[in-house]
């Protein structure tokens, strides 16, 4: 198993200190999240949802309820490999184990000449 392999499904992680994590509003100390990558600081996961909710206007006065808005924004973030207590993957099971777009076959074909049927 090596991780350029699971880039793109969804894992199951535990963090060792969840205090680290509780800025970008990760709370739970362990939950299913989608490998987008790693590097040699730690692991690119898939934030599990940002919403900005607009309550005042431009000039900092409260907005009415129905003027009101929210923003869901995508994000990933960082889990440094010493924060890392534990990971799992599932191979196979449908919704965890998705297509990678990496391990696609990527070949070439040539176009065969065709001959001119003019030709003495």
């Amino acid at each position: 198993m090596r991780l350029d392999d699971i880039i793109g499904d969804v894992i199951f992680i535990s963090f060792k200190d969840t205090k680290r994590m509780q800025e970008i509003g990760i709370q739970e100390p362990s939950g299913h999240y989608k490998l987008k990558g790693y590097d040699q600081l730690g692991l690119w996961l898939e934030h599990p949802g940002i919403i900005i909710k607009h309550l005042e206007d431009e000039k900092g006065r409260p907005l009415l309820p129905d003027q009101q808005s929210k923003e869901e924004i995508d994000a990933i973030f960082m889990v440094h490999w010493e924060n890392v207590n534990n990971m799992m993957h599932y191979p196979n099971r449908k919704g965890y184990d998705l297509p990678n777009q990496y391990r696609k076959k990527i070949g070439f074909s040539f176009k065969k000449k065709q001959r001119s049927k003019n030709k003495e």
